[in-house]
């Protein structure tokens, strides 16, 4: 059964709060977990803690994260100075394990749990602050919305084709949110019932509602929207941070070839009989990566972030460097859409390594291979290039730039 109530403030209820981000980057199509994809220049988990942990009922935090992405989460975690304990449970293979992960290693005072997902970076801390004030009387609470669209009910899974359709009521359906908000002990038995009958579920709420446990609704937002495709990354940019603006710009790179040296192209060893001449490893396609990123970012160029003068860069692999500058551009509220460059060389060919290359600019970037274009070019025997006396490149880089934030 679902009541509407009032909010009302309460302070003596203890609230730990259920993080889930144990998922992977399947569906969203990224080779990571999709909460550490960028939002906003930031990561989409960053933007779902910050909130949580400036709510000023809540006690503590148990995120749920997989063993693969714990070192990372950490370090996040570290980096936000949150006010309230911060524990770690280990996800499971499915949501529910998941979540019952987390909820034992809630307090054993805790009076009320929240579970939220990662995903939904939008909810602010008055979400959770407005939940724990409803709870002196309730046994469980959740935001949800209206569904605006007619929905139909199809006769199979696969629901293309021939159909027999059933149309549902749209005045009496709701579109569920998190956080969903429970007494602990409401939550436990829940998820014992749920074990000793078989019932799996999709939502927490679900599992009390097998209870018949009167569940308090609480008005929702369109804005609190689930990270599930990249679709759903500019609309939630929009919504976290308005309008942005994309930005164009280009690098140029040079350097000389030199017997004995070791040649480097957009992170490939190459079998050559001279290298490119250099502090770093002379990586000239990524350095023009590196430049196109920088000035698209209106930031400064590589020369002033990484000096020749500089010991700590001697030998260093460029790689290293792009990602330095992918860091630099996420603390300046960018996010790169894509980098397109090209490779001036008289020899030798580079047409076998250019997969290997796209796939090290990507990667380092957090980016699609898609996104990323290599391509190489002669001088026809012209210039230093075609004399072979050395080798330069070009790039162009688009990146979306935030307000600050």
């Amino acid at each position: 059964m679902l009541k509407y109530l009032n909010k009302k403030q309460v302070d003596f209820l203890n609230v730990s709060v259920i993080v889930v981000a144990a998922g992977s980057g399947r569906r969203f199509g990224y080779e990571r977990n999709k909460l550490f994809y960028p939002l906003c220049g930031k990561p989409v988990l960053e933007h779902t803690l910050s909130r949580v942990f400036a709510a000023r009922k809540v006690n503590e935090v148990i995120l749920v994260i997989s063993e693969r992405d714990r070192r990372e989460a950490e370090q996040l975690v570290f980096s936000l100075h949150p006010a309230v304990p911060v524990k770690f449970a280990l996800g499971g293979a499915e949501r529910g394990e998941s979540v019952y992960n987390g909820l034992i290693e809630t307090a054993g005072d805790c009076d009320v749990v929240m579970v939220h997902d990662g995903s939904r970076p939008w909810a602010g801390p008055e979400w959770y602050d407005n939940a724990a004030a409803v709870m002196e009387k309730a046994v469980a609470a959740i935001y949800a919305v209206p569904v605006k669209d007619t929905v139909k009910l199809c006769g199979t899974e696969e629901h293309y084709g021939p159909e027999q359709l059933k149309t549902l009521e749209r005045s009496r359906l709701i579109a569920v949110q998190t956080p969903q908000i429970f007494r602990r002990k409401t939550l436990l038995a829940a998820y014992k019932y749920a074990k000793d009958n078989g019932i799996e579920a999709t939502d927490d709420a679900a599992l009390v509602e097998a209870l018949g446990e009167d569940i308090v609704v609480l008005k929702g937002d369109e804005r609190n929207r689930k990270v599930t495709t990249p679709d759903d990354i500019p609309v939630l940019e929009f919504y976290l941070n308005g309008p942005t603006k994309y930005c164009v710009g280009s690098g140029y790179d040079v350097h000389r070839l030199k017997e004995g040296r070791r040649l480097v192209l957009g992170g490939v060893a190459i079998p050559f009989e001279k290298g490119l001449d250099g502090h770093s490893d002379a990586d000239v396609l990524t350095h023009a990566v590196m430049d196109a990123l920088l000035g698209a970012a209106g930031l400064k160029d590589i020369g002033t972030y990484f000096p020749d003068t500089d010991k700590a860069f001697k030998g260093i692999s460029s790689l290293h460097l792009l990602r330095k500058v992918k860091q630099l551009l996420v603390e300046n509220g960018c996010r790169i859409i894509n980098v397109d460059a090209t490779l001036l060389a008289q020899r030798p060919k580079i047409r076998p390594y250019v997969p290997e290359m796209i796939q090290n600019i990507a990667s380092v970037l957090e980016i699609g291979t898609a996104d990323v274009s290599v391509k190489a070019t002669t001088s026809e025997d012209l210039g230093f290039v075609g004399r072979e006396e050395g080798m330069a490149a070009q790039a162009a880089a688009m990146i979306l730039k935030y307000n600050a934030l």
